[in-house]
């Protein structure tokens, strides 16, 4: 699944946010089609930036908390909308939760460390 589609997906439920206990949300990650995005601090957030791709350098989440749940946003690069959403670090895969009106969730992506 590409970027411009996960981000297609989070229109309708969109998804974001963090670590269990003491793993680590930042550094880089590999998406469904092999695409990479980096999560980096930003302030008192997490920033996640499309690093290849179509959407190269284009900011697409922000979520913060303690953990393990990161709530935020994520952004739909194709469209310029943003929407809530969560991510959940299991291991070596990070998980991307979508909500429509913050009812009906579904991890819509899952990605994996390279």
């Amino acid at each position: 699944m590409t970027i411009a589609r996960f981000a297609l997906v989070a229109v309708f439920s969109v998804g974001l946010a963090g670590t269990a206990s003491g793993q680590a949300i930042t550094g880089d990650w590999l998406t469904e089609n092999g695409e990479r995005v980096t999560v980096e601090r930003c302030g008192k957030a997490y920033c996640s930036v499309v690093a290849t791709g179509t959407y190269r350098g284009q900011r697409i989440a922000e979520v913060a908390g303690p953990g393990p749940e990161y709530p935020g946003t994520i952004t739909d690069p194709s469209a310029g909308k943003t929407y809530k959403g969560s991510m959940t670090v299991r291991g070596a895969q990070l998980d991307l939760k979508g909500c429509l009106m913050g009812m009906f969730c579904k991890t819509v992506q899952s990605w994996r460390r390279p």
